[in-house]
């Protein structure tokens, strides 16, 4: 670990993410295709920064919440009109792990780091392939 910062290459299940979230130790930003998430749900996306096609359109959100009764994740989506969005831990699979984006995710720590009392990056990138 440099400067506070764990860089893994490995996988990460849908359990493990939702774990981690439900621990409230930790946020994380994953990369997602944008197509396969927009079709989960029905919204207004900011004019212009998507089209609808079928095409990879790589893009980040911010995973912040998991309710397991519900199986479903809280995310904040920048090129959303809404400030709150919910979807289905099957769906964020599926435009998390689409061809694209490598899966990559960055684990976010909220605990305090010991040395500066700031919180700390943890950065669990995740790959399935060779960059």
């Amino acid at each position: 670990m440099e400067a506070g910062i764990d860089i893994q290459c490995r996988s990460l299940s849908e359990e493990e993410i939702s774990f981690l979230i439900l621990s409230g130790k930790y946020l994380a930003i994953a990369l997602v295709d944008h197509n396969k998430l927009s079709n989960a749900w029905q919204d207004v996306h900011v004019a212009g920064v998507f089209s609808n096609n079928s095409d990879y359109t790589g893009h980040y959100v911010l995973i912040c919440g998991f309710d397991a009764g519900a199986d479903m994740f809280e995310i904040r989506d920048p090129a959303s009109s809404r400030k709150h969005k919910r979807i289905s831990s099957k769906s964020l699979e599926e435009a998390r792990k689409a061809f694209g984006t490598d899966e990559d995710i960055l684990l976010i720590s909220l605990e305090k780091s010991k040395n500066d009392h700031q919180p700390s990056l943890h950065l669990p990138i995740d790959s399935t392939t060779d960059s």
